[in-house]
């Protein structure tokens, strides 16, 4: 009698353990999905801030080329915007020279 009153606390035992497995991969199913959902909105929000610094930086090349900044702006964004050109030029040198080889 003793030996089955045993065998039955551990099966109810077991049983628990199979609720308490079940309600565990149930709530790291969900956590993974809520981490899925995040990622994807920290994405989008990245690409957000991303457009916007685009269109701070245009909007500034475009006050510079009014000559609505200051001074010091203006100087800098010249000397960025020269650099770029530069860049550009010396990629387009690297293209005919390959084109020529």
């Amino acid at each position: 009698m003793v030996l089955e009153q045993y065998i039955q606390r551990v099966e109810e035992k077991l049983q628990l353990l199979v609720k308490r497995l079940h309600h565990v991969q149930s709530e790291n199913a969900s956590l993974k999905e809520e981490v899925n959902q995040q990622q994807q909105a920290l994405q989008q929000q990245q690409l957000t801030i991303q457009a916007m610094e685009d269109k701070l930086h245009l909007s500034k090349i475009a006050a510079t080329a009014q000559g609505g900044a200051t001074a010091t702006e203006d100087a800098a964004f010249k000397k960025e915007i020269r650099n770029k050109i530069n860049e550009y030029i010396k990629e387009i040198d690297r293209c005919i020279a390959l084109l020529n080889g």
